[in-house]
């Protein structure tokens, strides 16, 4: 049986249960959040855009290990691009880059 992750808001307090959502915006970029059931207050988890998704299909296709170091080489290139997608939609509200 699986069990459900829970985290407490930092806004009110209240424990609730972890419940991905996921939100379109302006040129394919897709955010996926969390939001606490009491005061709906928002919680960014990860922004991607097409260019996150590309990389991440292109990761995912390398297989064995002589592919190892490749693909740490693209997550990096994710973790750092969907960093600064994360930043730009949190502090303007926008996350084009």
């Amino acid at each position: 049986m699986n069990q459900l992750e829970t985290t407490m808001c930092n806004n009110c307090g209240h424990v609730f249960n972890i419940v991905f959502k996921e939100k379109s915006h302006p040129n394919n970029i897709k955010e996926t959040y969390i939001e606490c059931d009491r005061c709906y207050f928002h919680y960014t988890s990860f922004v991607t855009d097409s260019r996150v998704r590309k990389l991440q299909k292109k990761k995912d296709q390398l297989k064995g290990a002589i592919h190892i170091e490749r693909r740490l080489e693209l997550q990096d290139q994710i973790n750092a691009r969907m960093a600064r997608l994360k930043d730009n939609l949190i502090r303007f509200g926008r996350a084009d880059l």
